[in-house]
């Protein structure tokens, strides 16, 4: 039988040469120094030559405990951009939330919560688990040990697509311990404190609280913090009251008594254009025996300022110039009070101190 005869590979020619292997560019030393020289004053110089970002603190503040420590919970609008690796890589108009203890002043965590211009958020209340925040874009669930967003909007459980993108449409309900919502077909929920789930309430309680829930959207969070009278204790029937004094605008000092009796002056200090601050339907400060006083810093400076006063001595404890009138007010467990004006937050404590509470400081990466 016929094969095919063994086929062999050619024999290697004196003229054949092995192929080159390709070399790697490496880059000089001096260009890698220079790059990153370059870097550093473009990224790092700019930083530094920066303003750190413009702050607006909205009024809808609340207490929140975490990991055992009362801790204020302070929505707040942050506007521009400090350094080029944050205008590269941040959203130029932001509103966040930050988590902080009051007694040592430490940020706890700060996690934006839209890039939007014009848009507010109120912290409703909070569990152990969650915080709960009715914004312009719906209701919004905060895991409150990170801040991170559990749920938001129409992935809330319950609500769906009836969600409304209104704050006025969802409330605390104190007494019941829950989130109250309003639906777009105009049905109540409620959702329980630590709960994600929005469910059906009854006829009395969806009664009562049809009339408070609104479908439209505010144009601001509205609180009363501000008046010439305020009760001492929710209660007392006794109140603290400013009273003209002197001729012309002199100012205003403080009376205390019975709601409907004699009332006796505190204090000597007359205050300019003076109103007392207003926090939870009382006096700010009463619960630590004192009165905060917004005025300003004399007759001839129009400045605005905050001044503590003692109930018990008559004396100013504590003041602080403040850019804008407070919109804000909230007193925590140990009867501290958390008032937000414009850029400042601002801390009325038991010790009779005033002093600000430092908030959306970030760094060379846009991290609070």
């Amino acid at each position: 039988m016929y094969q095919n005869p063994p086929q062999y590979a050619p024999a290697p020619s004196l003229y054949d040469t092995p192929p080159r292997r390709r070399r790697r560019k490496v880059v000089p030393l001096p260009m890698v120094a220079f790059l990153g020289i370059f870097a550093l004053l473009f990224f790092g110089g700019s930083y530094l030559v920066s303003p750190e970002a413009r702050i607006h603190a909205q009024p809808g503040v609340a207490f929140a405990e975490l990991g055992g420590r009362d801790v204020v919970l302070v929505p707040y609008e942050r506007q521009g951009a400090r350094g080029m690796f944050q205008l590269l890589t941040q959203d130029m108009f932001q509103v966040r939330l930050a988590a902080v203890d009051p007694a040592s002043d430490e940020v706890l965590w700060d996690t934006q919560l839209s890039d939007e211009l014009i848009w507010e958020a109120s912290v409703l209340g909070a569990g152990r688990d969650y915080a709960y925040v009715a914004t312009d874009s719906g209701l919004m669930i905060l895991d409150l040990s990170d801040g991170s967003v559990e749920v938001q909007g129409e992935d809330v459980p319950g609500l769906d697509g009836a969600y409304l993108t209104s704050r006025a449409a969802y409330a605390y309900d104190a007494e019941g311990r829950r989130i109250l919502a309003l639906t777009s077909s105009g049905a109540v929920r409620a959702i329980e404190l630590d709960q994600t789930k929005a469910v059906a309430v009854d006829d009395e309680t969806a009664s009562a609280w049809a009339d408070r829930l609104s479908a439209d959207r505010p144009r601001s969070t509205t609180f009363e913090i501000a008046g010439t009278e305020a009760g001492l204790l929710p209660s007392s029937s006794e109140q603290v009251v400013l009273e003209d004094v002197g001729i012309g605008e002199l100012g205003s000092v403080l009376f205390r008594g019975p709601e409907d009796g004699r009332k006796i002056q505190v204090s000597e200090t007359a205050f300019p254009h003076a109103r007392l601050v207003i926090a939870d339907g009382t006096a700010a400060g009463a619960a630590t025996g004192h009165v905060l006083v917004q005025h300003r810093l004399s007759l001839n400076d129009t400045g605005l300022g905050l001044s503590l006063v003692s109930l018990a001595t008559g004396e100013v404890t504590g003041s602080l110039p403040i850019s804008s009138a407070p919109e804000g007010a909230v007193v925590g467990p140990d009867g501290t009070t958390v008032v937000t004006a414009g850029d400042a937050v601002v801390l009325a404590r038991g010790d009779g101190s005033v002093v600000p509470l430092e908030i959306g400081a970030s760094d060379l990466f846009g991290s609070a």
